[in-house]
């Protein structure tokens, strides 16, 4: 049997996909875990912060190619995904930052929601299986010679593969065949949950361009000792500064965290994607990265003595004029901390249907895409945005 679309992996943004494909598509999800909703459960520690109010693509998102965030966005905004949860009798609140969270702060309401909408949909479901493989017939040709000597990387001349069926093996060797192919398998992040960044490894194999993973939403350490004033925090104003270039790379004001040997909380979470983000387009090395950091990356903080701890001003060394100080950073909190992974398929190899220009049918969505964001509600609207756009370019075929 050829099933018209397998979906890898059942996570937000695989859910949603799961849901808009068309009800007359013979369809299969194919998901490693027991149960194919646990990121949905772990959002905003289980209180489901579904999206923001206030969406910027160019300001809140952070990616190679701006025009194909613009191109998808377009076409399902916060406003659909409100109405859609509106349409359902889920309701939602605006909270700080303009983040859009459920008024139940139950993440299992949302479960239920698009567990209700899947069973309408009349999809097959696999659990407990990983994906190993995912297959092209006609096979790709890694080398193809061009004259003597001379050999050229698949595909020749930014050609693709069009047309053929996909084989999508599984640890069990069971086979799959289909037509379509969606794949929205999540980072290395939160790798309790079998966050093995796989889809990347299937990206790689069928000749896609990856960029170097990198942990993002995370702390991030310091070269100064800060034990002094260890889970203490203030509201600050914040600048990430490359001091090789004496660039301005982000800033922010809001509250910040100090531990003993890194900094926290959200400003910091964006300074981590924004940080990688900028890394990767200097176009160094992956191995020199850390180096970069730990030798021209700093936070400039603005204090403002008003309210401002005793501890902080003491340790600092702070007064009305000298509120200014330059912290050092060292380098991202681990991948098994980081709430996200910036990197991976770089969206220049996908179309504005999120569908591969090397191979007609394949899909990448969610966070298996090198899309990064803004904490506060962002993550899931990138989710629902790509989904929606995959599923109907694959309805109207």
């Amino acid at each position: 049997m050829i099933y018209d679309v397998v979906i890898v992996w059942a996570w937000a943004a695989g859910l949603f996909a799961w849901i808009s494909l068309d009800k007359k598509l013979k369809k299969i999800v194919l998901e490693k875990n027991e149960k194919p909703w646990i990121k949905v459960l772990l959002s905003w520690w289980e209180r489901a912060n579904v999206s923001n109010m206030d969406i910027d693509p160019e300001r809140d998102y952070f990616t190679q190619n701006k025009k194909f965030l613009l191109s998808i966005f377009s076409k399902y905004t916060n406003w659909d995904i409100m109405s859609f949860f509106s349409e359902n009798w889920v309701s939602i609140v605006e909270e700080d930052r303009s983040r859009l969270i459920l008024e139940s702060w139950d993440s299992k309401e949302l479960l239920a929601c698009l567990l209700k909408k899947v069973k309408e949909n009349n999809c097959d479901v696999k659990c407990g299986d990983w994906v190993e493989k995912i297959e092209k017939t006609p096979p790709v040709l890694k080398d193809i010679p061009l004259h003597e000597g001379e050999l050229c990387s698949y595909p020749p001349h930014g050609g693709g593969i069009k047309g053929g069926v996909f084989t999508i093996t599984t640890s069990s060797w069971q086979k799959y065949q289909a037509k379509n192919v969606i794949v929205s398998s999540w980072w290395k992040s939160f790798s309790h949950v079998w966050t093995t960044g796989d889809g990347y490894n299937f990206a790689e194999e069928l000749w896609l361009e990856i960029i170097p993973p990198m942990p993002c939403l995370c702390g991030m350490t310091t070269k100064k000792d800060l034990k002094d004033i260890s889970w203490v925090s203030c509201k600050l104003q914040m600048y990430v500064k490359d001091k090789k270039t004496n660039k301005n790379i982000y800033e922010e004001v809001g509250p910040i965290l100090f531990t003993h040997f890194w900094v926290s909380w959200p400003i910091i979470h964006n300074t981590s994607v924004v940080s990688g983000v900028y890394l990767n387009s200097l176009g160094i090395s992956e191995s020199e990265f850390e180096i970069y950091m730990k030798d021209n990356i700093c936070l400039e903080l603005h204090f403002d003595l008003e309210n401002l701890p005793k501890s902080i001003i003491k340790f600092f060394e702070l007064s009305e004029e000298n509120n200014i100080i330059e912290l050092d950073l060292h380098s991202f909190r681990s991948m098994k901390e980081a709430k996200a992974t910036s990197g991976w398929v770089s969206t220049n190899e996908l179309d504005n249907n999120m569908q591969s220009k090397k191979h007609d049918n394949l899909y990448f969505i969610g966070e298996v895409v090198d899309v990064t964001w803004k904490t506060w509600g962002f993550n899931l609207q990138w989710a629902w945005s790509s989904w929606f756009v995959a599923a109907k370019d694959i309805n109207r075929k």
